[in-house]
């Protein structure tokens, strides 16, 4: 029959373990945040960055119609 110290003994453990399984989830999602913020800035720049190169190609491909509309004459 177990004693009242032992019940208490298994009670800390699994206190003990419950808190270290809480511990490391509060950290993996912790660190994650960091990199998820800084995935989320590069998305965003990369963004601009598209809008950039997309307003270029624009610039360009109206140029070369310009140019091929003089050469056709």
């Amino acid at each position: 029959m177990p004693t009242v110290q032992n019940i208490k003994d298994w009670a800390a453990l699994v206190f003990a373990i419950i808190t270290c399984i809480a511990g490391i989830i509060f950290w993996v999602q912790s660190a994650g945040d960091e990199k998820i913020e800084s995935i989320e800035k590069d998305i965003t720049e990369l963004k601009s960055d598209i809008k950039i190169i997309q307003n270029d190609n624009r610039e360009i491909i109206r140029i070369m119609g310009r140019l091929e509309g003089l050469i056709d004459k």
